[in-house]
């Protein structure tokens, strides 16, 4: 099956967002130095996807009034890029993700712990906010994550304080908290683990080939291999919104989430030269034309609309 097929199959299942992909696109170009694109440009990136011209305005602008992203208007052109605190969310959702999901209690480990200083509806608030941040929750009233993360460029500020949220922090040595564990007070509290397990085994089974295709030489375009970022950054970002980030200690065996992480980098860095060559290819040739153009869809797929905000 060739390279263009096998995107068009992994379209066909995801169905990604025409917002979530806007953002994605505006991350990747500012990862290699263009920090805003013309509309033309915007558009061009995104068609070959299967979005509609007007559906990606339309989306465009609909970000620019939740100030998600900025469009400036010069004379009858639009420059877009997005808002600055979209820009670091994206940044900082990018950094945990480079960071592998294997966890152990064998590393040290920042706790956040509820001793009943708050109210329910607002930990419950707060709870979440910190497993978007990468915590899992061991029980009902204890999150955790490697201290590791602190170390992290750009982690550490997204990081809530504790005396903020009315929740106690500790450092604690994994064994501490292994031993903890074992406390009737501290039992695990119960996660879906065979649902994210499920979109882990979904996710190496449509990117693998993939992956196999880019030790080709010549098997993946410019174009195909800028798709192939987005495609493969906007799947295993889905996977780890799932995935409870429970220490390996109390996973299953055949857990799948090491095996993806490592079909997501081997794609996302493997792609990187070809889709950057590809973004200055499209805004080199926007920019010269002095006008917004559009490049005709490639993939065999039918065309979406715009769909619903995504926050950053």
């Amino acid at each position: 099956m060739s390279t263009t097929s096998y995107l068009d199959a992994c379209l066909q299942q995801a169905r990604p967002r025409l917002n979530t992909m806007l953002i994605l696109m505006f991350s990747e170009t500012q990862l290699f130095g263009q920090n805003s694109q013309w509309l033309g440009s915007a558009i061009a990136l995104l068609e070959p996807l299967g979005f509609q011209e007007r559906a990606i305005r339309t989306a465009l602008f609909r970000l620019a009034a939740h100030q998600a992203v900025r469009v400036e208007r010069h004379g009858r052109r639009s420059l877009c890029r997005l808002a600055p605190a979209t820009a670091a969310a994206v940044a900082a959702a990018r950094q945990r993700l480079d960071i592998p999901p294997a966890r152990s209690f064998g590393e040290d480990w920042t706790i956040l712990v509820n001793s009943g200083g708050i109210s329910a509806a607002r930990y419950g608030a707060v709870r979440k906010r910190l497993l978007t941040l990468d915590y899992c929750q061991l029980a009902p009233n204890l999150l955790a994550r490697p201290t590791a993360y602190r170390a992290r460029a750009g982690v550490e500020r997204d990081m809530p304080a504790s005396e903020e949220h009315g929740l106690a922090l500790f450092d604690v040595g994994g064994a501490q908290l292994a031993a903890a564990m074992r406390q009737p007070l501290f039992g695990r509290s119960d996660c879906d683990l065979d649902a994210a397990d499920e979109l882990y085994r979904q996710f190496q089974q449509r990117f693998q080939p993939l992956r196999k295709l880019l030790a080709q030489h010549g098997a993946i375009s410019d174009e195909q291999a800028f798709l192939t970022r987005l495609l493969v950054s906007h799947g295993y970002q889905h996977c780890r919104r799932s995935d409870p980030l429970l220490p390996q200690e109390l996973l299953p065996a055949a857990w799948q989430a090491m095996a993806a992480y490592q079909t997501y980098t081997a794609l996302y860095c493997g792609c990187a030269s070809q889709a950057r060559r590809h973004i200055q290819a499209v805004t080199a040739a926007v920019a010269a034309a002095g006008q917004p153009t559009s490049a005709a869809p490639r993939l065999r797929r039918a065309l979406l609309t715009s769909d619903s905000l995504v926050a950053a």
